[in-house]
């Protein structure tokens, strides 16, 4: 299975390492690639968020007024995901705005990060993370509980 990673951002640099780190540690489980649309209104970016979906993607979207989930229920979503031969999944972080009703409907599955409102590096940052505790936590390496 493939993840696209999407976000709405400014080209940013101060998380970047991180992000690059945790792509390298990912590159061993899955083929993951990143892709940003740059900022404007959030009529244009849902736009070309969603030129970027294909019919078959299996979409999740980012939002504060999703779904708050322990990493092994992320892990376990990502597990049935490949078990059904999914072949991509999209993870999309919005833009400042969030992003239009045509995405929110076209999602999957809605995730939280809780509550509060984060950076758009930082969630990236965030949900990288997440994908490679729920890729070892299925390989059943220590780094979850470590």
């Amino acid at each position: 299975m493939k993840i696209l990673l999407l976000s709405v951002s400014k080209k940013q640099t101060l998380y970047r390492e991180v992000s690059d780190e945790y792509l390298k540690r990912l590159s061993r489980f899955i083929d993951i690639e990143t892709d940003m649309v740059p900022h404007s209104d959030k009529d244009t970016e849902t736009e070309k968020l969603l030129k970027r979906i294909k019919p078959s993607d299996y979409v999740i979207l980012l939002d504060e007024r999703g779904s708050l989930i322990r990493s092994e229920e992320f892990a376990e979503l990502i597990e049935n995901r490949k078990n059904e031969g999914l072949g991509r999944m999209v993870c999309i972080v919005g833009g400042a705005y969030g992003v239009g009703e045509e995405l929110e409907r076209r999602a999957n599955y809605t995730l939280s990060f809780g509550k509060m409102v984060w950076p758009h590096a930082l969630c990236q940052v965030m949900l990288l993370e997440q994908l490679y505790r729920a890729h070892t936590i299925l390989a059943g390496m220590p780094y979850h509980n470590a």
